[in-house]
């Protein structure tokens, strides 16, 4: 049996993720799980996972049924991928304390993607498209098998990168890292973003914005970016 991780997801919302990290990784990117659009599916309804059959789908799709947060965004009238972040809060967990959500935007952005065909990520999991991304990421750092893990580090396997770029398999995780431990991909179980955290070797073979949507992490960026809104991160 595989040992415990060596690296964790913060473990308070205000923690920032460059404090956090920054003993081990030279950088932390926000990589954000994508929507999909797969319309003659069932409409999405808060609360619920997204149905097995659409993940399968679109899976086998591909990236062609992908929605950035961008377009969600212009969809929704939103100034920013961060007002989409603070939306989504109110849907799965609704992880998000009362003072800081936005029920208009969230109640909005249900209706345009029930509208559009379009279904959120499953908050804790990763987007299909996402796995297929990722297995091209791992790629190109030449990891060829990594770690996983369940959210907080729980039964670590080690898994062939190929089964990620695999059309007809969901791989699932939480957590995973490299043999090398020059990257750490996370999320936590209430959130729709993984955090990609890599030292500068890794970073020099292959930068996480070249494959996933998102954003490098300021100084100040923590687990709350987007919430505050007016605060920047």
């Amino acid at each position: 049996m595989l040992e415990t991780l060596p690296f964790s997801y913060p473990d308070d919302d205000d923690v920032r993720y460059l404090e956090w990290f920054g003993k081990d990784f030279a950088s932390v990117f926000v990589a954000l799980n994508s929507f999909l659009r797969l319309p003659g599916f069932p409409p999405y309804r808060n609360g619920d996972w997204v149905p097995a059959e659409v993940v399968e789908a679109a899976k086998k799709r591909g990236p062609d049924c992908g929605v950035s947060w961008a377009e969600i965004a212009g969809l929704c009238g939103f100034p920013s991928a961060r007002h989409v972040n603070r939306a989504l809060r109110l849907t799965g967990s609704k992880r998000i304390d009362p003072e800081y959500a936005n029920r208009e935007d969230t109640e909005k952005l249900l209706r345009i993607c029930a509208e559009n065909g379009i279904y959120p990520p499953d908050e804790g999991r990763p987007s299909p498209l996402f796995e297929l991304s990722l297995g091209q990421f791992l790629t190109a750092l030449g990891q060829e098998e990594v770690i996983l893990a369940d959210h907080f580090g729980v039964l670590p396997v080690s898994r062939a990168t190929a089964e990620f770029l695999d059309r007809d398999r969901i791989v699932g995780f939480g957590e995973l890292y490299a043999k090398d431990r020059s990257l750490y991909v996370a999320n936590y179980i209430d959130y729709d973003h993984y955090l990609v955290c890599q030292t500068g070797e890794s970073l020099a073979r292959a930068r996480p914005d070249a494959y996933f949507e998102g954003f490098y992490a300021g100084e100040t960026t923590d687990d709350c970016w987007g919430i505050g809104i007016l605060d920047g991160d």
